[in-house]
């Protein structure tokens, strides 16, 4: 089905001429990075391997001329979880004074987000190590930063340029080989092809249209079959704010086999993973643009994917994988297209107009017009290829095209005795409804958000269990340790849990203190109604939205003794607002005495100046109540593992 014009080449193989690309992702960002880099090398005829971390060995990186690691950083600093196994050997002791990889040469990528701490600090430790086993940069690392912006684009395009000029100039191509050209396509990495040209006569597995147009036709419930899948079904599907705010967050309510559970993570604080479809009204468009109408329910063989692909594939219940499973279950058709998606398409149009327009948004120089047209509205995969009619997707070539549908991530909210009942595991999350307005004025809900909106109770799911990151705070001894906990929104939803969790363990639970910001008392205080049932806890709210009432500084509490309340020195810029950090400096004294006891301190809510801010409240306590001289001894101070336990899980 390609255009019978779309002209392919191979990349030519030359002796000793080979990269591996290797990377680390939480939510694909750096795979796809990793895809680019590959693409470009590839063109400069570079025998190119890409793969996760966890795929190589330390000694497979002995058998190229060059290796390039592209890695995000999550939580407090760590590696992606699929680069925890090559991490750990590449630290193991016996390594130490070998030079074991003297004869490799690398560079490195990061992707980031200023807003933490330890901004691109996974890259940082990985670059230090392979330096430390004795490997040489052959360039100098990337950085990118969420934070900029045009996001990572606006340091990664300059040094995926600069890495291209490093390879022709240090690694020359051969006098009679040029570089592929970027309107000549390379074969695809994958390949899909019709198992039979008659149709197994097994109907579509989506529930049929309605009547109801109020009400979408939902996507099948059919099982994935997961990499440590459970089968979890669904008791409560709750909106908590009222009707006409402005933003629906739900309280779900989950319920697990026990026998299923991992004991290791009985007590432990988890994420809930949920793999969202794609609702049929947007499977089928999209069928119907691409012309895959005849071939939608005809079995594939999907024998040459590579294992990484394979087990997402087949719902659990269906013998066969069709096009239509494909777009429903697997692939991610309302994403906001990548650069490497734009790039394809004009292979795939016989309209000139459609295809000088398309190179041209991926043009050099033409950053700032690639995210005005697809970040800057959210512009969907959908929408791009009805801006492009002309485009006609070979089937056989959609792994290649569209990217994966991921797991998205949930904070558990609940612990304790609340957990676990007789012979099943209770399992409750807190999700705001991503829905907004674009600056060009199109209603958007995100892929999970719309899967999530209309699931009705009773319904069964495959989903996933992991611990979340950074240190074990739920522990006997840790319950007895004084806790401060900091959470905006639905960012509360971590520290309920820990807070569950702290007080099953002991009556003497250590002292709580819970600054909690949201807009509206009425509409987004969360959990409110349970929080004076805590032993010695005390939660002070921040309403940003709501005027001022007469006693709104007093905190919520279950009898607590506490310091004096007063506020030394309340610096000026605090006046009259209403946030966590100004409260926290405003009942400075209080949080002094905790930190002088080896807190925990958790923050968790939305990423950006929130974390921020709070830091630097804390920073200004230390000087405020005299703990230290200034803000470079409050720095020192806050960073001393020795002082406290600190963690934090923003988004």
């Amino acid at each position: 089905m390609e255009q019978p014009d779309t002209f392919t080449t191979q990349p030519v193989v030359i002796e000793g001429r080979s990269i591996i690309i290797l990377y680390g992702s939480e939510t694909g960002n750096a795979e796809e990075i990793a895809g680019e880099l590959g693409q470009m090398t590839r063109q400069l005829h570079f025998r190119t391997t890409v793969d996760v971390m966890d795929s190589f060995k330390l000694s497979d990186l002995l058998r190229a001329s060059l290796v390039i690691f592209v890695t995000s950083t999550t939580g407090q600093g760590e590696m992606p979880k699929n680069t925890l196994k090559f991490w750990k050997n590449l630290l193991h002791k016996r390594l130490n004074n070998t030079n074991c990889l003297g004869s490799v040469k690398f560079t490195i990528f990061g992707l980031g987000d200023s807003s933490y701490l330890k901004f691109n600090w996974a890259a940082r430790k990985l670059q230090v190590r392979l330096l430390q086993l004795g490997a040489t940069e052959f360039l100098e690392a990337g950085e990118g930063d969420e934070r900029h912006d045009n996001g990572i684009d606006s340091i990664y395009l300059p040094w995926s340029e600069k890495l291209k000029a490093t390879l022709l100039s240090d690694y020359p191509l051969p006098p009679n080989i040029e570089p592929i050209p970027d309107n000549v396509h390379l074969p695809p990495k994958y390949s899909l092809e019709l198992a039979s040209e008659i149709s197994s006569g097994t109907p579509p597995s989506n529930p049929p249209p309605t009547d109801n147009t109020t009400t979408p036709r939902r996507p099948p419930d059919d099982r994935l079959n997961l990499p440590n899948g459970i089968q979890a079904t669904l008791l409560q599907n709750n909106r908590v704010t009222p009707p006409d705010h402005w933003q629906d967050v739900r309280y779900l309510h989950f319920q697990l086999p026990l026998s299923s559970f991992p004991q290791d993570l009985e007590k432990a604080q988890l994420t809930f993973v949920i793999h969202p479809k794609n609702y049929p009204e947007d499977v089928d468009e999209l069928i119907s643009m691409m012309n895959w109408t005849p071939i939608a329910d005809i079995p594939l063989n999907t024998s040459s994917l590579p294992p990484k692909i394979h087990p997402f594939l087949n719902p659990s219940r269906r013998p066969t994988t069709t096009l239509r499973d494909l777009l429903t279950h697997n692939l991610d058709i309302t994403a906001v297209p990548k650069r490497s998606f734009i790039r394809e398409l004009p292979f795939f149009t016989q309209n000139e107009m459609e295809q000088d327009r398309l190179r041209e948004l991926i043009a050099h120089g033409n950053e700032q017009d690639f995210y005005d047209y697809t970040s800057r509205p959210a512009r969907t995969i959908l929408e791009v290829l009805r801006d492009f009619p002309g485009v006609q997707i070979p089937f056989e070539r959609i792994i290649d095209f569209f990217p994966l549908i991921r797991g998205r991530e949930f904070s558990v909210c609940n612990g304790g005795p609340d957990r676990l009942s007789s012979g099943s595991v209770n399992i409750s999350i807190l999700v705001a409804l991503l829905q907004y307005q674009t600056i060009i004025r199109k209603p958007r809900i995100g892929l999970c958000s719309h899967y999530l909106d209309h699931l009705p109770p009773g319904t069964s799911l495959t989903v996933q269990l992991k611990p979340a990151s950074g240190p074990r705070l739920t522990t006997p001894e840790q319950a007895l340790r004084p806790l401060i906990t900091v959470g905006t929104g639905t960012g509360i939803a971590p520290l309920r849990a820990l807070i569950m969790e702290r007080q099953s363990h002991s009556p003497d639970v250590g002292t709580t203190l819970l600054f909690f910001g949201a807009r509206n008392r009425s509409a987004d205080y969360y959990f409110s109604e349970e929080w004076s049932s805590y032993t010695n806890l005390k939660i002070f709210p921040a309403f940003s939205r709501d005027p001022d009432e007469p006693n709104e500084a007093d905190a919520v509490t279950n009898p607590l003794p506490v310091g004096d309340t007063e506020h030394p020195q309340l610096p000026e810029y605090d006046a009259g607002k209403k946030y966590v950090q100004h409260l926290i400096r405003r009942h400075s004294q209080e949080v002094s005495e905790i930190l002088k006891q080896n807190p925990i301190i958790c923050v968790s809510g939305s990423a950006g100046r929130m974390p921020v801010s709070v830091r630097n409240a804390f920073l200004d306590v230390l000087v405020m109540t005299g703990m230290v001289d200034d803000k470079e001894k409050a720095e020192e101070w806050f960073d001393n593992a020795r002082n406290l336990t600190f963690w934090q899980e923003t988004w």
